[in-house]
């Protein structure tokens, strides 16, 4: 399972690094070509708006796994205080409630594909579904990191190899 896990997390940090080259790359030449040179390629605009909420999608379900993900946790720490079993629970229970909207997401998503899916984008005049299928693409993956995530209070599971697991740790701290 560890080993399924590792593979996907560097598939997904993969992915997410392309879009993130593509969108820099891709503004650069959209600023160079509007400003210098009163170009505009509206098929660019729209795939860089697309990649955009592919890194947004694929961003969040690596979240998940990384526990990345914003918390505002001042209620729950009220509610739930230093208790370890609580604090347990409380997490759990979140994680229920993210496999339920992303449940939901799956199976709205597929009829929302199944509806409009046939229409073809403005611009690159591909059929939107090639666009929309990412949605329940990535809410699989997040339904899955959800569910590792659960059971991982019971089983022993391997972290993720968070890419900014250092945030909070300053230059001058690394040298002592």
């Amino acid at each position: 399972m560890n080993t399924i896990l590792k593979y996907l997390d560097k598939a997904m940090s993969f992915i997410l690094i392309v879009l993130v080259a593509f969108l820099a790359i891709g503004v650069s030449v959209t600023v160079v070509l509007r400003y210098f040179f009163g170009l505009s390629f509206s098929t660019l605009e729209e795939l860089l708006t697309m990649a955009f909420i592919f890194t947004t999608l694929f961003g969040s379900a690596l979240a998940i796994r990384e526990k990345q993900h914003i918390s505002i946790s001042y209620l729950a720490d009220k509610i739930v205080g230093k208790s370890k079993k609580k604090k347990i629970i409380s997490a759990f229970l979140v994680d229920l409630s993210i496999l339920f909207v992303s449940i939901v997401m799956i199976y709205f998503s597929i009829l929302w594909i199944s509806q409009v899916g046939h229409l073809l984008s403005p611009n690159s005049h591909l059929p939107m579904s090639v666009y929309y299928i990412f949605v329940p693409i990535t809410f699989f993956i997040t339904v899955f990191y959800v569910v590792i995530d659960m059971l991982s209070y019971f089983v022993r599971i391997e972290n993720a190899d968070g890419g900014y697991s250092t945030d909070d740790v300053l230059p001058e701290d690394k040298e002592k």
